[in-house]
């Protein structure tokens, strides 16, 4: 996904995996993949390849279509914080996941080295934050 000044969200496709935490550190993901970690024990593989924890056989991946996401720009991201966000958006080292209510909506920020971002919605949610954010 390429970040725009425009909002466009998609439908996500990809794999829910919850694995010991330096499994997921160490696992040989697809080259087509796009890893959000969620939690420490818990990833969001945004791709088609099924993937693998090679160093934790008790990993739980799962299909994952629950989520909708948009690329924002880093001007667009910078909106979103002023305008959408009532809380801080963290500092330190990126890419780094931020979760919180962005416009009264729960949501998930995958905040760029370059300042933008993807941003994260359940499916249930996507057109109510659509709306308020457009």
């Amino acid at each position: 996904m390429l970040a725009s000044d425009s909002l466009t969200f998609v439908s996500l496709r990809g794999w829910r995996i919850i694995a010991d935490p330096a499994a997921l550190d160490s696992a040989p993901w697809p080259s087509d993949a796009h890893v959000v970690r969620i939690s420490p024990d818990d990833a969001f593989v945004i791709g088609a390849t099924e993937p693998t924890v090679p160093a934790d056989p008790h990993a739980i991946v799962t299909p994952e279509h629950g989520f909708a996401g948009a690329a924002l720009s880093a001007e667009r991201t910078e909106h979103l914080a002023l305008h959408h966000i009532e809380w801080q958006l963290p500092g330190g080292a990126r890419p780094r996941v931020a979760q919180g209510q962005i416009a009264g909506v729960p949501a998930k920020l995958v905040l760029h080295a370059d300042g933008s971002a993807l941003l994260l919605v359940a499916c249930a949610a996507r057109h109510e934050l659509e709306e308020r954010i457009a």
